[in-house]
């Protein structure tokens, strides 16, 4: 895992001091412009970006698991207003009671939001926290010297951080406000160690530092804003246009689908009404709607006189088929009126007189004839009644 520390350098916000870690092996020390960030860190990789305290208005806040986030930032508005510096509605206020840590944290948004902006470029997983988190993961009370700043760590988890040209007016604001503050130092400044009696310096180094830091930086609050950032959440995943093609056909499909469902389902639906309707008419010309499809047919069956059904002979209309005549190509039955429509198609005119002439004896009387007779083919319909 490729992890970077980063600081910013000496009393210039743009300028970054960018340390390299992989598999917690110190690497290598760079400095840069934040602009150039997303050069030096890729996605696979980790961030811990540090905000000088000096950025950042630290309070302690009361324990109270029954006050919500909402009214612990109203009360801190109404509380600290008179001393914040800017404008306070230009700040982000994040409320922290966990770790034995119950603190309120306000950085400037325009601030927060540019250093997020330029480490979601990188796609790499972001952490951001104060500056004295450092100090405070090395001893609760302590004064780091880093980067031509001194840092500030109390005990409930505040913090500052100032110059050297600002600081002997610093010292003394703590000498009013903060009598009990007994830190270790890790500073060789004599006039820190002068202002401190009874405390002794001790060495270290900014490894060790950030080392010490990924043993407890979970149990501290991570300042970093996330949310849905497209091309950020595309660099973190190394997703190519490729993938991007394929997650928006199966979106597409996921979105389409249903409604293409809906519509052939509603499609096919609408046919199998229009066909039920299509086939009742068949039976009954009477039905103009069908409700209830079973009902209706056994209306349909009961209405047919089965019983004169029964005693209708068709066996003229046998002897005819048995005549096995193809020219007749279609006879339609009409058993209520004991009537047969044939229709004949190119019959010859000798074979339609036979037919004509075998039809009494068959006990079939022909009731109408519309027929034409072309080159001696006999072609139409004829209408017949078919005796008892």
């Amino acid at each position: 895992m490729n992890r970077y520390f980063i600081h910013n350098s000496a009393n210039d916000s743009n300028k970054l001091e960018v340390f390299h870690y992989l598999k917690n092996n110190f690497q290598s020390q760079t400095q840069i412009i934040i602009n150039d960030i997303s050069t030096l860190v890729g996605p696979d990789s980790e961030i811990f970006f540090f905000v000088p305290s000096s950025k950042i208005t630290s309070v302690e806040i009361e324990n109270s698991k029954k006050e919500s986030e909402e009214s612990a930032k109203a009360k801190l508005i109404s509380d600290i207003d008179s001393y914040v510096v800017s404008d306070i509605s230009e700040n982000e206020i994040f409320i922290y009671r966990k770790n034995n840590l119950n603190l309120a944290l306000l950085v400037e948004k325009t601030y927060l939001n540019l250093i997020s902006n330029q480490l979601r470029l990188t796609g790499a997983k972001i952490y951001i926290y104060p500056e004295h988190f450092l100090a405070y993961a090395k001893n609760e009370m302590s004064i780091l010297e880093l980067f031509g700043r001194f840092i500030f760590s109390f005990g409930k988890g505040e913090g500052f951080s100032e110059y050297k040209e600002n600081i002997k007016k610093y010292l003394e604001l703590i000498k009013d406000s903060r009598k009990d503050f007994l830190p270790k130092l890790f500073s060789t400044d004599k006039e820190i160690i002068a202002f401190f009696k009874d405390s002794k310096p001790k060495d270290t180094n900014i490894n060790l530092l950030h080392l010490d830091f990924l043993k407890s930086y979970l149990f501290f609050p991570n300042l970093y804003i996330s949310g849905f950032h497209f091309e950020y959440w595309i660099k973190r995943y190394q997703i190519n246009k490729f993938d991007i093609s394929i997650a928006i056909a199966v979106i597409t499909l996921l979105v389409i689908y249903p409604i293409s469902a809906t519509f052939l389902n509603n499609a096919y639906t609408e046919e199998y009404k229009d066909e039920t309707i299509k086939l009742f008419k068949e039976i009954n010309p009477n039905i103009n709607r069908v409700v209830n499809p079973r009902r209706q047919i056994d209306e349909v069956i009961t209405s047919y006189n089965l019983e004169q059904a029964s005693q209708l002979s068709i066996a003229g209309l046998d002897s005819i088929k048995r005549l096995d005549i193809p020219e007749i190509t279609k006879v339609d039955l009409d058993v209520n009126n004991s009537e047969a429509f044939l229709v004949v198609e190119k019959l010859a005119a000798n074979k339609y007189k036979f037919l004509t002439n075998l039809m009494p004896q068959a006990n079939i009387v022909l009731i109408n004839e519309e027929i034409e007779t072309i080159d001696g083919m006999v072609s139409g319909s004829i209408l017949v009644g078919l005796g008892n």
